[in-house]
């Protein structure tokens, strides 16, 4: 069926009204694709009446479609909002109504100036926010989302807010999904203690849990004294950040991954907890003819209790930026090899356990991200810390993430890299990697 790509641009006027679609179906089954590889059939009797999808801007306007019959309907940012398709069938009428965030980011010139060049962490005062209460929520925020439930900052948090469980906030946050409300406080920012939208991110998920909960959110911080505890722990976060750029030294990160890929970025932003563990996410935003990658990953005190030297705690720590780092680089070329990836993987199960990354697409992402990591500490470390980092990951990749080859794909990526000719990259090296997928898929 014939696709369609569209290049959208935000028109910077006010929101225009939901644009709707009507659709007759003759079939009760459908197709919506997203990002061009998310594929799935929805049955209209199964449907509710009224479904939100969101679609999140992160590194392109985000675009979706909905295919019936022989015909489909493109759906992306045409200057408002919300788009929403009205289903018949039946006499029976249901609506998909589908959120739409574009240009989440507005840099002005002394953002510019300010970031070019530079990787800044950040442990933003709304961001701690949020994650100080889903982990003084309950044990099913702490497990579901990955509060780090240990050390002393973990008990200061404790101390301070548990008393105040009792707020209303909690409440209300019973059943609240995690990257809608967290990943979204850095665009927010306290305005003595108001909760006020940032001038530069307008979101970082189209899902915004925060927005809806910004007056319980004010009334827990004001109630709790949260501003005067972040204030005495500011020395406590400074140390984290010191120790974040010190032992992953993202700027050698950036330079070994542009020798090796196209894409270009202005600046690097990381946002962390000490709370947080594993959720981690990146994206690409460019405004203003300026280009940030931009990732949420765990603090350096995620290593901290372990029995690993100070060495092997600061490698595991660069292997957490890196894999979310170099998928600004590694999808962008991906995006080039979806028709040939889908067909070297048509079955999933010998590649991937299942579970988040049931695609082909993001199957491969992940196989290339850590192995290209693995080329970089082969390059940086030492042979004795590269073979442990290398080992720690292969066994973390089969045994805690479930990607079953990924030994054998590092070693093929390794092996091709090594002997590469002079002159070619790991792009040149997707083409054989793809192959390869083809030859080895069962």
């Amino acid at each position: 069926m014939k696709s369609f790509i569209f290049i959208l641009f935000l028109m910077g006027c006010a929101s225009s009204p939901a644009q709707h679609h009507y659709v007759s179906l003759e079939d009760d089954k459908f197709v919506l694709v997203t990002e061009g590889y998310f594929s799935r059939e929805l049955d209209f009797d199964s449907l509710p009446n009224e479904q939100v999808i969101y679609l999140t801007y992160w590194g392109a306007s985000p675009k979706a479609e909905l295919q019936y019959g022989q015909q489909l309907i493109p759906i992306n940012y045409r200057g408002n909002e919300t788009e929403t398709i009205v289903l018949t069938r039946n006499n029976i009428v249901k609506t998909i109504s589908f959120k739409i965030q574009d240009k989440p980011a507005q840099y002005d010139s002394d953002y510019v100036q300010q970031h070019r060049g530079k990787v800044t962490a950040e442990i933003p005062e709304v961001y701690e926010l949020t994650n100080i209460v889903l982990a003084v929520a309950d044990k099913f925020h702490q497990t579901n989302y990955g509060s780090r439930v240990e050390g002393d900052y973990y008990q200061a948090v404790m101390q301070w807010f548990a008393p105040f469980k009792e707020h209303a906030l909690f409440s209300a946050l019973n059943n609240v999904d995690y990257y809608s409300l967290v990943e979204n406080g850095p665009a927010y920012e306290f305005i003595n203690d108001e909760i006020r939208p940032s001038t530069i991110y307008v979101g970082f998920r189209a899902k915004d849990a925060l927005v809806t909960n910004i007056t319980l959110l004010e009334s827990f911080a004001k109630a709790s004294d949260f501003r005067t505890f972040y204030q005495q722990q500011q020395g406590y976060y400074l140390r984290l950040i010191k120790q974040f750029q010190a032992d992953t030294q993202p700027k050698t990160i950036w330079t070994w991954l542009e020798s090796q890929f196209p894409a270009r970025y202005q600046s690097y932003k990381v946002f962390f907890s000490p709370l947080g563990v594993g959720r981690h996410s990146a994206r690409m935003y460019e405004n203003n003819g300026f280009k940030e990658s931009i990732m949420f990953i765990s603090g350096p005190n995620r290593y901290e209790n372990e029995v690993d030297s100070a060495s092997t705690r600061a490698i595991k720590l660069s292997r957490t930026l890196f894999t979310e780092i170099d998928h600004a680089y590694v999808n962008p070329v991906s995006d080039n090899y979806i028709d040939s990836i889908n067909d070297a993987l048509p079955l999933l199960t010998p590649w991937y356990k299942g579970g988040g990354y049931n695609k082909p697409y993001l199957i491969f992402n992940e196989y290339m991200t850590w192995s290209v990591f693995l080329l970089y500490a082969m390059e940086t470390y030492s042979d004795e810390e590269y073979l442990m980092i290398k080992s720690h990951m292969e066994n973390f990749m089969l045994n805690k993430r479930g990607f079953f080859k990924f030994k054998a794909f590092n070693q093929e990526l390794t092996r091709l890299y090594t002997n590469r000719r002079q002159g070619q990259t790991v792009i040149d090296l997707y083409g054989p990697m793809i192959s390869w997928l083809k030859n080895n898929g069962v």
